[in-house]
């Protein structure tokens, strides 16, 4: 008697967790998303100075007009987005640099040097974007699911046309940047460093008279 009511609560057990399951599986829904790239603006550097380039005001919404958005920056996962700066420069579009997959991340925040080495070598303004996509697909054609902060997924799905206002796939964000020339230092400054020249100044004699 005892072992078959075990056995009807076991089997009453294993029957309200799977229709549990069922039903949480059946009522869970997984929304399309979108990306917008937002670049924000930018303060005058000089040239010699970096410039700390931003891409968190880039966005992951719902494709369906709810209001549900996450920065990028939200994100703990971004391997099937792609980020790349951007400038123009002698009447061309120069890649800054480029990051995807497990590289992505990296691409959030990028510090672009001016001045000599650089693609920024003298002053001017300068236009600098911002180009976003994402994944539509894997390799295997699946469609790809971000994680999304609290849980859940948002679906990239197969939007291919190119945007630049965010309601697909790939998005663009451009501003521009004004680098001005290096300033020149104050007399005051120049006195300050007499006292070091005249030390090279008088190592190098030294050195030229033992030779």
């Amino acid at each position: 008697m005892i072992k078959n009511l075990s056995k009807t609560l076991v089997s009453v057990g294993i029957a309200a967790s799977i229709a549990s399951f069922t039903t949480s599986s059946a009522s869970a829904t997984y929304n399309y998303f979108d990306i917008k790239a937002d670049m924000g603006t930018y303060a005058p550097v000089s040239l010699g100075e970096n410039i700390s380039l931003n891409a968190c005001g880039s966005t992951f919404h719902r494709a369906d007009g709810n209001p549900e958005s996450y920065s990028l920056c939200a994100l703990s996962n971004l391997t099937s987005f792609t980020l790349t700066w951007k400038a123009f420069v002698g009447g061309n579009w120069a890649v800054l640099g480029s990051f995807s997959g497990a590289n992505a991340a990296n691409g959030l925040q990028y510090t672009q040097a001016t001045g000599l080495g650089s693609v920024f070598t003298a002053a001017g303004t300068y236009y600098v974007a911002l180009w976003a996509s994402m994944a539509s697909t894997n390799g295997s054609g699946v469609e790809v699911y971000v994680p999304l902060p609290g849980g859940g997924y948002g679906i990239t799905g197969n939007d291919f046309d190119w945007s630049s206002d965010g309601t697909t796939n790939q998005s663009t964000s451009w501003t521009s940047i004004q680098i001005n020339a290096a300033p020149v230092p104050e007399p005051a400054g120049i006195l300050l460093l007499l006292p070091a020249f005249a030390l090279i100044a008088r190592r190098e004699k030294r050195r030229k008279q033992i030779a």
